[in-house]
């Protein structure tokens, strides 16, 4: 049991005996007051004061006067229609820092999830298609809601889906093989070559029937596993799954199975065939579809009228093989918000299959630039090497201003690293309904809600620590500042972030508390003069102080994806 938890489990005793064999309390009573001046837990007395029928301003004073403090409770008082309860700084700051230093890294981990198989399916981008920036929301998120899961207990599978046989793979090597056959592209220039053979086959396929139809046969084609069209889909495949699998190591996403689209198309046959056989699919001016209008899901279409598979077909086909391989309790689906139609049906259509299980859409909303969405059909992307490239060049000219003694190996190793926090911070701080417009010298700032203010503030504490021989410890009663108070209790909260996150996906809380949490370090900083102590007892303890910040902050940004460093 955390200190938080040990600390609510106490207010609750206290409540429970001033009130006798009447109203029972829980833990869902309590509440935190908005202004730590107020206290630090609330118990509001209206439900209890409605039941007997008095003024829940007057019942407070009265239960107020009835509780008798201890251990981690410092102060109680009634304050309108709440009793609030007040730390024992010295108390609870001490078994916090204690509990923060025995756990270090594990700190914020729990076992709530234990027993529970979570699924979480993300990562599935297209072969023959260059990574844009906005694939890297997908990314990060769907590698951080892992982390946060598995640190509240869960066992989480992370499931990577990458479409390899989709109608745009039957494009690009209709356009390569028409116009491009004797290239030879060298390894750089490879996902280039590539993207523009997708973007020519758009423009000149749909310009005439016979082109169309080109495109279709050979779909068809390597759907069938025809020979003479798997030298090139292979040699291509390789080309761009190399390419992938090294921006996921980049990235440090996290992926315990790889599923392949080409895997799974005659068991999306099989799955089409059989909801034919059962009644639930039929055909439609040649297509294959379900009809979901009762649902007010519009029509699955599964099957072109050319024969053909689309992908909720094959989405049916993965669904089947990831209940045979793992039998989740619940599967999250990381996938847009413009996908969400197409991800009901799919849902429903599963169900129809008796495939019932607990399925949810992890939906976000897309990254744009100033001129507007980015798709790939179109070309007006902005790939994700010359982002990250960009992030990068401009993390270095900001630290070498700081740092004019540094080599180039600290540079390069300083700046990747800031680059990394700046292009995913962003990427997770927004809520998943909002749209991100990503402004790269806001991304990089050293001040405001950024990924490098974090690690600023990370190695601000590595600093105070490097400077002096205290040890960090805790003895004696030597927290006498308000502010000490305020920020053991934001670091106290740390836990019950994490499993409010495991619970609701909402990621975007843990960025939020990293940047309350690094504010009121900057602002204790200020007021408490950590190695100019009236004794070495008091430094010792504000060292303490000073290490938990640091391992909080550095735990919640390893959650995120993000890695640390020492200077900066």
């Amino acid at each position: 049991m955390y200190v938080i938890q040990e600390a609510k489990s106490q207010i609750l005793n206290m409540l429970k005996a001033a009130l006798g064999k009447g109203y029972v309390p829980t833990i869902d009573d309590l509440e935190s007051p908005p202004n730590p001046a107020m206290g630090n837990i609330a118990f509001p007395c209206f439900e209890m004061a409605k039941g007997e029928k008095t003024n829940p301003a007057e019942l407070a004073k009265v239960l107020a006067k009835k509780i008798k403090v201890k251990d981690l409770i410092g102060k109680v008082e009634a304050k309108g229609p709440y009793v609030n309860f007040f730390f024992d700084q010295n108390e609870f700051g001490k078994s916090l820092l204690q509990e923060v230093s025995v756990a270090g890294e594990k700190y914020g981990a729990s076992t709530s999830g234990r027993g529970n198989k979570i699924l979480v399916e993300y990562a599935a981008p297209n072969t023959l298609k260059e990574i844009h920036v906005g694939h890297l929301r997908n990314f990060v998120l769907g590698n951080a809601v892992i982390n946060v899961l598995r640190t509240a207990g869960y066992d989480v599978v992370a499931a990577s889906y990458i479409n390899d046989l989709g109608a745009h793979i039957a494009k690009t090597l209709w356009a390569i093989n028409k116009f491009h056959k004797d290239e030879d592209p060298a390894p750089e220039n490879r996902e280039e070559f590539l993207q523009k053979a997708y973007i020519e086959a758009v423009e000149k396929s749909a310009k005439t029937k016979k082109a169309q139809s080109e495109v279709s046969d050979l779909y068809k084609a390597l759907e069938s596993g025809d020979r003479k069209w798997q030298p090139l889909w292979k040699k291509t495949r390789k080309w761009s799954l190399d390419y992938l699998f090294g921006i996921f190591k980049e990235l440090g996403l996290t992926k315990d199975v790889q599923y392949y689209e080409s895997e799974l198309t005659k068991r999306a046959h099989a799955i089409v065939k059989k909801l034919i056989k059962d009644g639930i699919a039929r055909e439609s001016e040649g297509a294959i579809i379900v009809d979901l209008e009762d649902q007010k899901l519009g029509v699955n279409l599964l099957v072109r009228s050319d024969g053909t598979l689309l992908y909720n077909a094959k989405d049916l086909a993965l669904a089947e093989r990831k209940e045979e391989d793992y039998q989740p309790d619940r599967s999250i689906y990381v996938v847009d918000a413009r996908q969400s139609l197409a991800l009901g049906q799919t849902f429903a259509t599963m169900k129809l299959l008796g495939l019932e299980k607990n399925l949810s859409h992890l939906s976000y909303e897309f990254v744009t630039l100033k001129g507007g969405a980015m798709a790939s059909r179109k070309g007006n992307v902005v790939r994700y090497e010359d982002f990250r490239d960009k992030m990068i060049t401009m993390a270095r000219e900001e630290t070498a201003k700081r740092h004019e003694d540094w080599d180039d190996k600290q540079l390069d190793k300083a700046a990747r690293t800031i680059a990394f926090a700046a292009m995913k911070f962003p990427m997770l701080r927004q809520d998943l309904d909002k749209m991100i417009v990503f402004d790269m010298k806001e991304a990089l700032s050293f001040d405001g809600f950024s990924g490098p203010y974090i690690l600023y503030t990370i190695t601000r504490a590595k600093s105070i620590l490097r400077k002096t021989k205290i040890k960090p410890k805790v003895s004696g009663e030597p927290f006498a500042e308000p502010i000490e108070g305020q920020l053991f209790a934001k670091l106290a909260e740390y836990p019950e972030v994490i499993l409010g996150i495991a619970s609701t996906n909402h990621i975007s809380a843990l960025p939020q508390y990293l940047f309350d949490l690094a504010q009121l370090f900057s602002s204790y900083y200020e007021a408490v003069p950590v190695l100019q102590a009236k004794s070495d007892e008091v430094i010792a303890a504000r060292l303490a102080t000073v290490k938990a910040v640091r391992q909080v902050l550095e735990n919640g940004m390893h959650l995120l994806g993000i890695e640390t460093v020492d200077e900066m």
